[in-house]
C-alpha cells in the first residue's frame, strides 16, 4: 500500500514539473531560435534580451541587417543565406529536454519517496494503534528528522506512550479495585458466618462489620470523588473559607488515626486570612494529603502540618518522617492509580484527587523529598492557595 502510494506521489510530482518545464521550453523556443541566418530579423536595436547567447559560435558571426534594407547584392559571397546553420550537439533542444526529463524523473522519485516513506510508517504506527497495539513507536530514522515528519513523529510517540500509560493504568484500576472490594467482602462473609454459628460472637462481629462497610464506603467515595474530578462534573464553589479552621478539623480525624499507630502529628497555625475556594474540595485534598503522611511515617515518628501566609497566598505544608519517594518516581506521583510503594494499601488516587480538587479552586500542589546530607529523610507536600483580591494589600 505504500509502494502505491509513493507511484501516485511520483507520478503527481513528475507531471506538474515536467508541465513546467515543457511550458518554460515553448515560451523559450517561441521567443529564440536556434538560425542565426539573417532571413527575418527584427529591426535594428529590437532585438530580445539574451538573444546573442544563441548564437553559433561555429558560425562566422554576420552584422545584423532590418529586414526592410536587406539587399542580396551587398552580402559577401561566402555566404550561403539558403542554408541553415546546425548547432552543435551539446546545444541541440533534444539533448537538453533528455536531461529534462532525467532530472525531472529522478527529482519526483526523491520527493516522492521522501514523502511516502514517512507516511507509509506513521500509517502502519496508526495501524498498530486501532489493533490495540498501545506500545507502537517510530523508529529513530523518523524522531532524529529536523523536518515536519520528525516533530509529528515525536509528537506520535509521545502520544503512544502516554495513551500504553492510561491503558495500564486502567487495568491496574481494575485488578486494584477488585481486590480492594474483594478483601473487606471477604471478611464481611466470615464474621456473618461466625456470628451466625456463634451468638455470643455476634457483637464483636457486627462492629467488625461495621468497620469493613466503612472501608468499603471509603473506597468507593474515592473512587467517585476522583472520576468526577476527572470528567469536570464537579462545579467548584467560591466561597469564603477559614482554612485554619479546615486544616484543623482535618488533623483532629488524623490524629485519632496516627494514635492508634504509635504515631504523633503535630499542627501549627497561624492567623490567616480567608480565602475563596470550595469547603468540599480543599477539605478532600487537605485529608488525603495528611492521611498520607500518616500512613507513611513509620512508627514513633512525627507528622508535622504548618499553615501559614507566604506573601499574597496561603501555604500549608505537611512533612513527614517515612521512606520519601525514588527520585525517577515524583514526577508521576499525580498519575492516576500510580503507587510508587505497592506493600501499602490504597489504589493510588489520593494525591490525583489531591492536585485536581487544589487546582479547581486555583491553587497548586507541589511534592518533594526531605534531604538530610544526601539521604531521603522524609516526605513533603505543600499546598498554595491564592487569597482573596480584596484582602491584598497593595504597597
Amino acid at each position: 500500500m505504500g509502494l502505491n502510494n509513493m507511484h501516485k506521489l511520483f507520478w503527481r510530482f513528475f507531471l506538474v514539473f515536467w508541465a513546467t518545464l515543457l511550458m518554460a521550453v515553448i515560451l523559450v523556443r517561441l521567443t529564440f531560435t536556434w538560425d542565426n541566418s539573417s532571413r527575418l530579423l527584427p529591426p535594428e536595436n529590437m532585438l530580445p534580451a539574451g538573444a546573442f547567447f544563441f548564437a553559433t559560435p561555429s558560425i562566422p558571426a554576420t552584422p545584423l541587417i532590418a529586414a526592410q534594407s536587406i539587399n542580396p547584392t551587398d552580402l559577401p559571397a561566402s555566404i550561403d543565406i539558403s542554408r541553415h546553420p546546425v548547432p552543435p550537439f551539446w546545444r541541440h533542444p533534444l539533448l537538453h529536454l533528455s536531461v529534462l526529463l532525467a532530472a525531472s524523473i529522478l527529482f519526483s522519485w526523491v520527493l516522492a519517496r521522501n514523502i511516502a516513506a514517512p507516511v507509509g510508517q506513521l500509517k502502519l504506527a496508526l495501524a498498530g494503534l486501532a489493533a490495540n497495539n498501545w506500545r507502537t513507536q517510530l523508529g529513530p530514522e523518523l524522531i532524529t528528522r529536523r523536518d515536519e515528519f520528525g516533530s509529528l513523529s515525536r509528537n506520535f510517540n509521545q502520544m503512544a506512550g502516554q495513551a500504553a500509560e492510561a491503558i495500564a493504568s486502567q487495568r491496574r484500576l481494575l485488578h486494584d479495585v477488585s481486590h480492594e472490594l474483594r478483601s473487606p467482602l471477604a471478611r464481611m462473609q466470615i464474621l456473618t458466618g461466625l456470628a451466625a454459628q456463634s451468638p455470643s460472637y455476634a457483637a464483636i462481629a457486627m462492629e467488625k462489620i461495621e468497620q469493613e462497610a466503612s472501608k468499603l464506603d471509603e473506597l468507593v467515595t474515592e473512587i467517585l470523588t476522583f472520576s468526577r474530578l476527572e470528567s469536570g462534573a464537579v462545579s467548584a464553589e467560591h466561597i469564603d473559607i477559614n482554612l485554619a479552621e479546615l486544616v484543623s478539623s482535618v488533623c483532629d480525624d488524623a490524629r485519632l488515626e496516627a494514635d492508634s499507630s504509635n504515631k504523633s502529628l503535630w499542627l501549627h497555625l497561624e492567623n490567616v486570612p480567608l480565602i475563596k475556594g470550595d469547603p468540599s474540595l480543599l477539605y478532600s485534598a487537605i485529608e488525603n494529603v495528611i492521611r498520607n503522611a500518616v500512613k507513611y511515617t513509620p512508627p514513633y515518628s512525627e507528622v508535622s502540618v504548618c499553615l501559614r501566609q507566604h506573601q499574597h497566598q496561603l501555604s500549608l505544608q505537611v512533612r513527614d518522617q517515612g521512606p520519601g519517594v525514588p527520585p525517577q518516581y515524583l514526577s508521576k506521583l499525580f498519575t492516576p492509580f500510580f503507587r510508587a510503594q505497592s506493600n501499602h494499601n490504597g489504589i493510588g488516587l489520593g494525591l490525583s484527587i489531591a492536585k485536581r480538587a487544589t487546582e479547581a479552586c486555583n491553587g497548586s500542589i507541589v511534592v518533594a523529598n526531605i534531604m538530610t546530607n544526601n539521604e531521603i529523610t522524609g516526605f513533603s507536600v505543600v499546598i498554595s492557595l491564592p487569597l482573596n483580591s480584596s484582602l491584598i494589600q497593595l504597597p
